[in-house]
């Protein structure tokens, strides 16, 4: 039977993409999907070069204690009223959140609608929108094991459904073609998030000065960001190549080793695509959930993860080498993230929904 579903995402790729990989099975088995999401954040960007429209909803800005509540208390009824108007008109049959704060009023919707709620959590904690949410949910939805006293009667690990993509991804050869990279070379890719990082940036860039020669090939995508900044470093160093943005996912089945940051995304494609990594969670995210994230893949033995107020380009440096010239414990990190995931996550999510 043909279901209308809300789905809820916004402010970071990591809510956004998973979202958008469960959307495009819901269209295939023609349920009829529409995005609730802040047209004037990075989603307004993301959802419509997917084919997805927009609902228009504005997305409370969260600030610090005692400062600015009654504007943030204004910004969530006008937020509200939005999401209500869209649900009168279209009237789901179910919402799922995937996060960021536009998710917040859309579930506070759903309760006052009686509207069944669906929360996908992908970090390793749940985010603030997500917490309260929850309160109204059928079922929490999480990609890491979580633990919560309040919630514990609602959680179903299930996994990340961008995991999912690599049963059957149709990765775009050429991409990796038009770098006219020596296939017969290692290679390893640094990405530091869909946003970048200043600090890390510096560092990639101080080590490849540093060393500009390694027996490997190295990949340096800055983002849109710093590109103009960093792209010197394409003439530093033969073995180096720096871009502001390339398709990640048509590169996995080229690298040799991920230099990354610890977003949910990252962790994600990193088990789909059986990829060894450095993580170097971001020490400034919200309930430091980077390094929730990256500790999970720790735990299994599946990745190296380096604390950046500890780190220089030396250190990293170091730690590339060690890795790249024990390609026996990258086989081993790929053996472990197949024990952990048999990339069945987007039907298990789909089982948890009442279609």
């Amino acid at each position: 039977m043909k279901k209308t579903i809300f789905i809820s995402a916004g402010s970071s790729g990591g809510h956004i993409f998973p979202a958008i990989t469960l959307a495009n099975k819901l269209k295939k088995l023609n349920h009829e999907v529409y995005f609730v999401a802040t047209p004037s954040r990075m989603e307004g960007t993301i959802l419509p070069a997917h084919g997805f429209d927009i609902l228009p909803v504005t997305s409370p800005v969260v600030r610090k204690p005692f400062k600015g509540f009654t504007k943030f208390l204004f910004e969530i009824l006008h937020s509200v009223k939005e999401s209500r108007v869209h649900v009168k008109k279209h009237k789901p049959d179910m919402i799922i959140s995937f996060g960021g704060t536009v998710s917040f009023s859309v579930g506070i919707v759903s309760f006052l609608s009686r509207i069944p709620l669906f929360v996908h959590e992908q970090n390793a904690v749940l985010g603030l929108s997500n917490q309260w949410i929850s309160l109204f949910a059928k079922k929490l939805l999480t990609q890491f094991k979580i633990e919560s006293k309040l919630f514990q009667h609602k959680i179903i690990h299930v996994g990340s459904p961008r995991t999912s993509e690599f049963i059957d991804y149709q990765f775009n050869h050429n991409v990796y073609k038009s770098l006219n990279l020596d296939e017969k070379t290692p290679l390893v890719v640094f990405v530091m998030g869909s946003l970048g990082s200043y600090t890390m940036q510096k560092m990639i860039k101080n080590m490849i000065e540093a060393y500009p020669n390694p027996n490997y090939q190295r990949l340096v995508i800055t983002g849109t960001r710093f590109y103009e900044e960093f792209k010197h470093l394409n003439d530093v160093s033969n073995q180096t190549i720096v871009l502001d943005t390339i398709s990640l996912i048509d590169l996995y089945p080229y690298m040799n080793l991920l230099v990354a940051r610890a977003g949910a995304t990252t962790m994600a494609e990193l088990l789909g695509a059986r990829m060894p990594s450095i993580l170097i969670p971001s020490p400034y995210v919200t309930r430091n959930h980077q390094f929730l994230n990256a500790n999970y893949f720790l735990d299994h033995h599946a990745a190296i993860v380096l604390d950046e107020r500890k780190l220089n380009e030396h250190l990293l440096m170091n730690q590339i080498d060690d890795l790249m010239n024990h390609p026996q414990q990258l086989l081993a990190m790929r053996h472990q993230l197949e024990s952990m995931s048999d990339l069945s996550e987007l039907e298990r999510i789909m089982e948890c929904l009442p279609l």
